[in-house]
This record gives C-alpha cells, sequence and structure tokens, in this order.
C-alpha cells in the first residue's frame, strides 16, 4: 500500500461514490477503480461494498478510513513542521549581549523578531564580550552583539546600529553645567572604566583617553557598563559611555557629549561565516532591514 493508493481510497470512502471521487481527484473512473481493485488485492481484503447506486464502507474499509485520515494528517503535520524548520520558522536562536546593548536597540530588535518569528525560542545570555567571542567559537550561542569587528578566524560582522561615547557624570559634577566636554579636560577626573581584559571596546576607549592626552585614573573597574551608573551616584568618578546608557538611568546623573571627536561605541552583529541556520540568517536579514530604517541614537543626536 503506498500514499497514492490511500488517498484514492480516502477520496472514494468519503465520497461514497467512484464517479464523485474521480471528479475530486482529477481523474478518470476506470484508473480509480483498479487502484482500489490492486489495494484490496494486496491487502487481501474486502475494502467497499459495490452496488449500482452507491460504494459502502466494509468493516475492514472502515478502520482503513480512520487510519489513513490520521495518516494523512501526520504527513501533513510533517511536512508543515519541515518546510517551517527550512524557512527558519521553528527552532532556537541563542544571542550573547552586554546589559548595555540591551538597554540600547537590541530590546526593540528582538520585540520585532518575536513578531515574526514567535515559534522561535530565544534566550539572551549576558556576558562579556570576550566570553560572547569564545561561545560563539565553541557554538554554545548563534550571534553575538558587541562593539568592536571580531579578529577571530571564523568570525564575521555586521554593523546593527551606530553610537557614540558620552561623559557620564553626576548632577552636581562642574562639568555637569556644560553642553559638551573635551575628552582632554577629563584627566584629572577619577575614572569608573570597563576592565581592559574583558573587552577590545574597553581597550579603544582607554586608547583614546591616552591619544588625548592621559592614562584614565581608575577608582573602580568593572565588566559590563550597566553596573557604571551605581558607582557615579556613589561619588567614585566619571566615566565614558555607550550613548545607550542614559536610558533608563536616575536624574542624579547626567550625560554630555563629547566635542570633538567623540569616540564610537557601534554596535556590530557577530557571527560564525559558515553558519547554515536559517533562523540565524532570517534573524540577521531583519536586523539588517529593521534597524536600517530606524535612526540611530547617533544619527537622531
Amino acid at each position: 500500500m503506498d500514499l497514492r493508493q490511500l488517498r484514492y481510497f480516502i477520496a472514494v470512502a468519503e465520497e461514497r461514490s467512484f464517479t464523485l471521487a474521480a471528479r475530486r481527484l482529477n481523474l478518470s473512473q476506470p484508473p480509480l477503480s483498479q487502484h482500489i481493485q490492486t489495494l484490496e488485492a494486496e491487502l487481501k481484503t474486502q475494502l467497499l461494498h459495490r452496488t449500482s447506486r452507491r460504494v459502502e464502507l466494509t468493516k475492514a474499509g472502515e478502520a482503513l478510513l480512520g487510519r489513513g485520515r490520521a495518516i494523512l494528517q501526520q504527513i501533513k503535520l510533517a511536512e508543515d513542521e519541515v518546510q517551517s524548520i527550512g524557512a527558519g520558522l521553528i527552532g532556537t536562536l541563542d544571542v550573547g549581549a552586554t546589559g548595555s546593548i540591551l538597554r540600547g536597540r537590541l530590546a526593540e530588535l528582538l520585540a520585532a523578531y518575536r513578531k515574526v518569528a514567535p515559534s522561535v525560542k530565544t534566550t539572551v545570555h549576558e556576558q562579556a564580550p570576550a566570553l560572547q567571542i569564545a561561545a560563539l567559537l565553541n557554538r554554545t550561542t548563534n550571534i553575538c552583539l558587541i562593539r568592536s569587528v571580531p579578529t577571530e578566524h571564523g568570525l564575521t560582522s555586521k554593523l546593527a546600529w551606530r553610537e557614540e561615547v558620552v561623559l557620564a557624570l553626576p548632577h552636581a559634577h562642574p562639568l555637569a553645567g556644560r553642553k559638551r566636554v573635551a575628552l582632554s579636560e577629563l584627566a584629572s577626573e577619577d575614572h569608573i572604566v570597563l576592565d581592559p581584559n574583558s573587552s577590545e571596546f574597553a581597550r579603544y576607549i582607554q586608547k583614546c583617553c591616552v591619544d588625548a592626552g592621559f592614562l584614565p585614573r581608575v577608582s573602580q573597574q568593572v565588566v559590563d557598563a550597566q553596573s557604571i551608573p551605581s558607582l557615579i551616584v556613589a561619588g567614585f568618578g566619571v566615566a565614558l559611555v555607550p550613548q545607550s546608557i542614559a536610558r533608563f538611568t536616575t536624574a542624579d546623573i547626567v550625560f554630555r557629549p563629547i566635542r570633538p571627536s567623540p569616540p564610537s561605541a557601534d554596535v556590530f552583529l557577530v557571527f560564525r561565516e559558515d553558519e547554515t541556520s536559517m533562523v540565524v540568517r532570517n534573524f540577521i536579514k531583519l536586523a539588517v532591514r529593521y534597524l536600517s530604517h530606524r535612526k540611530s541614537p547617533r544619527q537622531a543626536s
């Protein structure tokens, strides 16, 4: 018994007529009758009682109709599932990010993705950038968002959105009354900094300070920029942070642009060059399309 025979039998059983079944199947009646006879011969069982007016099911035919419908339903479910997986609409997506990037545009991107792929199980792993890269290389995550272009073999990247570094400082600080601050003016300040061992971005910020003529005087060192506001409120100093940190931050802290030549805090989507998952490919396509049509913080300022 093959699937074609099963479909032909179900059509005849449901229509109770070879003529109506043949019309439904877009098939002439003689071949249809031959297929049913062949099926009965293979099963060594009569499935239909044929009369001049109507076709009736035998007990065996009733059993096959029930089983056959279930088989075709399972085949349809399998086809739908396979097609959805192939289209990237079902599966898992593991995303690495820092808290500061979640504060930025990643949250809105994930919300947009969930609308178009609600059946994909998306998990965000909050990790330092160095750990994100390691997770990608170990294939425990699919994609990460960091503030530097990766140099590791086998990884590639796309610009997600543009952002710049701003100065975060206490509301009562003398520089808080300024509209903008030059990087060189921060030489005598205590700095809360990102751990240079945690990311390329942290080392980049340090280099920008050195290029401005000073090495930051470090009062506190953290792994994630979102830890910095609490330390600023506690009086540990000022900090150079991505612009997105200004979102959802207490009024006790003010943010001032760096002028001229603000350091960059651009965010990049990083993924494996040999990535084959349609879930990941679809996410990247959506990210590029979605983010390119919405202004970044730098563009909006």
